[in-house]
């Protein structure tokens, strides 16, 4: 039976508890866990309620038909569910693993390396015709020994995490370095920020890279969550002006907000003052471009 993920299960029984003094509540009928669910009813054949506009109602009788189906593969009620997220792993009795407190990839984190006994290794363990370009390992985030490592590299894209073997003959002043994926998450991963919070907590507000779109939105996230980064990973500022480009403008982003600048490194600076000019440089771009620390 397909699951319910945790933020569908915790929305629903928001949802039922609002139906105990309503015949119907409305929903946002795009939200991600909303389409979700519709989706995993449309597969069971139950009928959720009734859409108008942009907003969905979902009815009694949905909710009902949900925990009938819940229950006949011996998953609970939808309350129950939400509750026992709350537990530990150990306490978790529900087939669906995704509603338990220690997900699957809470601690995970994607490293790369591109160590030439580490790719001769994969070549001939998977019996490749070649030896890969990089090797990326899944590790648990709590047995990186990171007293080995001067710096840690965050990488903001997936694709240029899978080719970070294309950016490290460019970069400069970045030795010894543990290069990972920062995740696929508006905002951190969990796995990424329990490793900066590792990193910070051994090495202080020393070495953390943030390797990502030369944007405003990209400074934003640089100095976001609880643990910021020290360092940018950007071409030079003259390179970096003679290859912006107006068109790769994230235009869903919100360019007037000024304070960010007060938050801001002052080596960061006049990285701020050029992009701030609508204008960026997406990290898919930087190949063959040199990069340095800021």
């Amino acid at each position: 039976m397909d699951t319910l993920s945790a933020a569908a299960i915790i929305e629903l029984n928001k949802v039922k508890k609002q139906l105990l003094t309503q015949p119907r509540v409305g929903v946002n009928g795009k939200a991600s866990w909303f389409k979700a669910v519709l989706r995993w009813c449309d597969e069971h054949e139950i009928e959720l309620g009734t859409q108008e506009s942009r907003q969905f109602w979902i009815s009694r009788d949905g909710i009902l038909a949900i925990e009938q189906c819940l229950r006949l593969h011996g998953q609970g009620s939808v309350a129950s569910q939400a509750q026992k997220r709350l537990g530990e792993r150990s306490t978790v009795s529900s087939s669906n693993e995704k509603i338990a407190q220690i997900k699957p990839m809470q601690r995970r984190i994607l490293c790369a390396s591109c160590d030439l006994g580490q790719r001769l290794n994969q070549q001939q363990f998977f019996n490749l015709t070649a030896p890969p370009a990089q090797v990326i390992v899944d590790l648990d985030c709590r047995h990186i020994e990171l007293t080995h490592y001067d710096y840690l590299v965050v990488i903001e894209n997936r694709d240029s995490f899978n080719d970070w073997h294309r950016y490290l003959p460019f970069t400069q002043g970045l030795a010894n370095a543990l290069v990972v994926y920062r995740g696929h998450e508006k905002t951190h991963s969990k796995g990424c920020k329990a490793l900066k919070a590792r990193w910070q907590q051994l090495k202080g507000d020393n070495g953390l890279v943030y390797f990502g779109d030369a944007d405003i939105a990209g400074l934003g996230l640089a100095m976001a969550g609880e643990v910021s980064y020290q360092h940018l990973l950007l071409p030079p500022l003259s390179l970096l002006k003679a290859n912006l480009d107006p068109a790769q403008v994230n235009a869903e982003y919100d360019y007037s907000r000024r304070n960010l600048k007060n938050q801001l490194l002052r080596s960061w600076l006049e990285v701020y003052e050029i992009l701030n000019q609508r204008a960026a440089l997406r990290q898919q771009n930087m190949y063959n471009l040199s990069l340095v620390l800021y």
